[in-house]
Parts: C-alpha cells; structure tokens; sequence
C-alpha cells in the first residue's frame, strides 16, 4: 500500500527548498504559505498562532526575518506536526490514498490534490480509470486504480494535470507567471 510518509517527502521538495523559505506570501494572495499550506485556506490552523507569536519575537516582515521566522517553525515539532495532520487527514485520508496499492499512483493524485483541490485530483484519477467522477473514492474507485498500470497512469494523470493548468491561464492571464512552475510540478511526480 502506498506510503503517506514518502509521499510528504516527494511533496516537500515540490513546495520548498529548505527551511529558510518554507514561509512566504505569494504575490496577489492574501495570507502567508507554510510549507505549502495556505493560511487562507486553513485559516484556523495552529500554525498561525505560532507565526504570530514569531512576528512578534522577530519585530516584522523583512527578507531576514521571514527567513528566521521560518527557520524557527520549520523546526518546531508541533508546526511540523499541524502541517502533516493537515495533509494526511485533508488530503491523503480523503482520497483514501491509503489503500492505493501503487506509491505513482498516490503520489499523482496526493500531489495535484494539495495544488488543485483533492476533490478535482480525486475526479481526474476516476475520469482515467473509467469510473464515474464524483470526486469520492469509494470501492469501485479503489479497485480501478488498484488494477491500472501506473506508468501510463503517470502519463495521462500529468495530461490531465498540463490542462488544467493551462486553462486556469487562459481564464486569467495574471496566473501566467505560475504555468511554467505548475507544470514542472505535474512533471515531476
């Protein structure tokens, strides 16, 4: 069965080199970003009490001290261990990668879930392995995926991923400037 913890790992390099940037805001978002997650997503994480109180320490937002900031919660056992429960129970769990015999596999859908929504990763994967998308991963979905062959999973799930990308650009041409980084991304898995 497909591995949780090596499937953090394949993430964490695709959403920061190293600790030193594993906080930041992204130009035209509201909120920061920890190790990936989105504080306007999950705006009621634990995570945020903690990058407060490290403003707080540090006095502001400069390059330094967001490099600092961030060095001191990447290195804080209970921020480390918000971001995964928030990855495994939203996302992993979700999908039920769990019980997903190939790690490619999981990996793919693990992956586009965190960056696209794991509900659309979930629908993508189903649309593949000829079952209806409903986005929820029950038997019947388990069961395609567990008996497709991966490497053309890979293929036609980083397709799938590409389309989706692109189709976010033509709706917005502001989001150009993250194409290229999303579908190196979807390459990468």
């Amino acid at each position: 069965m497909a591995d949780f913890n090596k499937a953090f790992e394949t993430l964490k390099k695709l959403e920061f080199k190293d600790c030193s940037n594993a906080l930041h805001k992204n130009e035209g978002e509201d909120g920061w970003t920890f190790m990936g997650i989105y504080q306007k997503a999950h705006p009621n994480s634990q995570i945020w009490n903690h990058l407060d109180r490290y403003k707080a320490m540090t006095g502001g937002a400069t390059k330094e001290q967001i490099e600092h900031m961030s060095e001191l919660m990447c290195n804080n056992p209970y921020v480390r261990e918000e971001v995964e429960n928030i990855y495994r129970s939203v996302y992993w769990n979700r999908a039920k990668l769990y019980d997903v015999k190939s790690q490619k596999i999981a990996e793919e859908i693990f992956v586009f879930g965190v960056n696209a929504g794991i509900e659309r990763a979930i629908k993508l994967a189903q649309q593949i392995v000829g079952v209806e998308p409903d986005g929820i991963v029950g038997p019947k979905t388990l069961a395609a995926l567990n008996s497709y062959n991966d490497k053309l999973f890979d293929i036609v799930f980083d397709a799938g991923e590409a389309e989706y990308y692109e189709s976010l650009v033509r709706a917005k041409k502001r989001l150009k400037v993250f194409e290229d980084g999303w579908l190196n991304r979807a390459k990468a898995v």
